[in-house]
């Protein structure tokens, strides 16, 4: 996804209801979002309100719960400041994100003198509940073996869950029991990791889909991570498939495959240009494709977004940063079932 300026995020948030607005007694507008991410090893949860410039809101750290008050600023230019607050009021920790608004946020947080910095991840979640839903983070540990997972549980304000909000509940549960079973952790105790996180790509009333996110090391040549996903409606209670989102016999299989192809391409290209301004090189030009059409592998998983479907490929570990394509659904809307699950989220 390229960057856009925070106008045009903005934008294309609200259209999609996936920030809410609030004005102020000054007539300033509220923006309200939501992210996950991890420093180091532990996974949170950051709520910021962004008012012009100034920034406040709060996260927590999955295995702890507890509330973080955060405030900084914001630029134009997407650059976040956040200072963080113990709770005595000290300064405690700070982040920096140079590109708040990118696909690629560049953040990293350190101690209030900057020192300890490590590097952090984030990513918006695209929540957009009516009906009194909401996501909450669950965790599972074991030190011994190295396990550290984050899932994602729905749980109700008011009243009891909807059968397709429980069932979601169960499947994502039973996803996550099962991935820590089939883990098997090398001989050397303290050295393995098996480490799961998640994200949002799509939540409403009707629809959940959620990226799981997996990274495992047991002693091997090379650690191993990858890409898992859950897509359910929740008003039919029903695990979604690939195909309950197009229109049967449609060619949208090679539409895909020419669209992936032709983006990681685009993606290689820029990342050699990068590495070459780097270096002081010039960029080197290669005769044949990452990966050609005939060479796409089928694809593993798959999740909606306000934008278009995420498809995920298991390549070699030495290609593995091409796993993951986001398709725009302008690319794919002649195939797309009418009012399928991926037409619903398709904000023309």
């Amino acid at each position: 996804m390229k960057a856009r300026n925070a106008k045009q995020i903005l934008n294309a948030l609200m259209a999609c209801g996936f920030v809410s607005l609030t004005a102020t007694a000054s007539g300033q507008q509220t923006t309200a979002r939501i992210y996950r991410g991890s420093v180091g090893e532990s996974h949170f949860q950051m709520r910021l309100n962004i008012q012009g410039t100034n920034v406040s809101g709060a996260y927590s750290y999955d295995t702890v719960g507890e509330d973080i008050k955060i405030t900084g600023r914001l630029d134009d230019q997407g650059k976040l400041e956040l200072s963080e607050f113990d709770a005595k009021g000290k300064p405690s920790g700070k982040f920096l994100c140079k590109k708040l608004y990118a696909a690629e946020p560049d953040c990293t947080w350190s101690k209030p003198d900057g020192t300890r910095e490590a590097y952090v991840t984030l990513e918006l979640q695209h929540i957009g509940f009516t009906n009194g839903l909401q996501i909450v983070p669950k965790t599972i540990a074991n030190r011994r073996s190295g396990v550290k997972v984050s899932y994602p549980q729905l749980t109700a304000v008011a009243g009891s869950l909807s059968p397709g909000a429980a069932s979601f509940n169960r499947r994502i549960l039973v996803m996550t029991q099962k991935a820590i079973k089939e883990f098997e952790p090398g001989s050397e105790t303290g050295k393995n990791s098996f480490e799961r996180n998640y994200n949002v790509l799509l939540a409403n009333d009707d629809l959940i889909s959620v990226e799981i996110t997996e990274y495992s090391d047991s002693g091997g040549a090379h650690p191993n991570s990858g890409f898992w996903s859950l897509n359910f409606d929740l008003t039919a209670n029903k695990e979604l498939e690939f195909d309950d989102l197009f229109k049967p016999g449609s060619e949208y299989k090679t539409t895909i495959a020419r669209y992936v192809v032709a983006d990681i391409e685009r993606r290689a290209v820029a990342i050699e240009e990068a590495d070459a301004k780097s270096e002081g090189r010039k960029p080197t030009k290669r005769e044949d494709p990452i990966v050609s059409e005939e060479q796409l592998s089928e694809i593993s998983s798959w999740g909606l977004t306000p934008e278009g479907l995420v498809v995920y490929f298991d390549f070699p570990h030495a290609i593995a940063v091409f796993d993951r394509t986001m398709v725009p659904y302008h690319v794919l809307s002649e195939y797309l079932k009418p009012i399928g699950p991926a037409a619903r989220s398709y904000k023309r």
